[in-house]
């Protein structure tokens, strides 16, 4: 009995912990940099051609090859493009993630050219 006991709580933590694990795709987040806000690279446009780290929501997504998403935080929403680092993301849809990347006016919208994803 005490066994089997055992072997659920092994079973159950394993669970647990790998729920907790975050997916990393292309050279990862950098942690030297502080997080802001999407409202923040609107804001300040110091923040061309600088790198940032966000956090949020994936809100869409591409569906054909996963080459770029729209992260949504509380302030707002930006169009992180995957591509020019050759990254891809499997379908992600309402997960939360972090990004590193730079921020670029492409055809007057800012977005943000992802160096760096973490999914959760």
């Amino acid at each position: 009995m005490k066994k089997s006991a055992s072997i659920a709580l092994i079973v159950l933590l394993a669970a647990v912990l790998s729920g907790c694990a975050s997916e990393q795709y292309g050279a990862g987040i950098d942690k030297n940099i502080p997080a802001v806000k999407v409202k923040d690279i609107y804001l300040d446009s110091g923040v061309i051609g600088k790198r940032v780290t966000l956090q949020g929501t994936i809100s869409s997504q591409c569906g054909s090859n996963g080459c770029w998403f729209v992260l949504q935080d509380d302030t707002g929403q930006v169009f992180v493009n995957l591509a020019p680092n050759n990254m891809t993301l499997p379908p992600r849809m309402n997960k939360t993630a972090k990004v590193t990347g730079v921020v670029y006016p492409v055809e007057g919208q800012l977005q943000v050219i992802a160096q760096g994803v973490e999914v959760k």
